[in-house]
């Protein structure tokens, strides 16, 4: 599964279909490329999978997460006044 941040889609990586464990990149050459994207490996279950196999799921990036994380301090603290 493809992660993609829920607010500004950049692509964080991606997540092993069966077991949902991060998974590294194993190809990234022209051939791989020609078949349907990179190719990666599940180190937790073994799977090797292609880029977007299980479609998309969301997260957050760290950029996107910390300005959330501000915004929710502020509106506490304007909340407690």
């Amino acid at each position: 599964m493809t992660r993609v941040c829920v607010q500004c889609k950049e692509v964080l990586g991606e997540k092993c279909v069966r077991c949902g464990t991060e998974a590294v990149t194993i190809h990234a050459d022209q051939q791989s490329n020609a078949h349907g994207g990179q190719e990666f490996k599940c180190h937790a279950c073994g799977h090797r999978f292609r880029q977007g196999e299980g479609g998309e799921t969301g997260g957050m990036c760290e950029p996107c997460f910390d300005a959330a994380l501000r915004k929710a301090h502020e509106q506490e603290k304007a909340g407690r006044r």
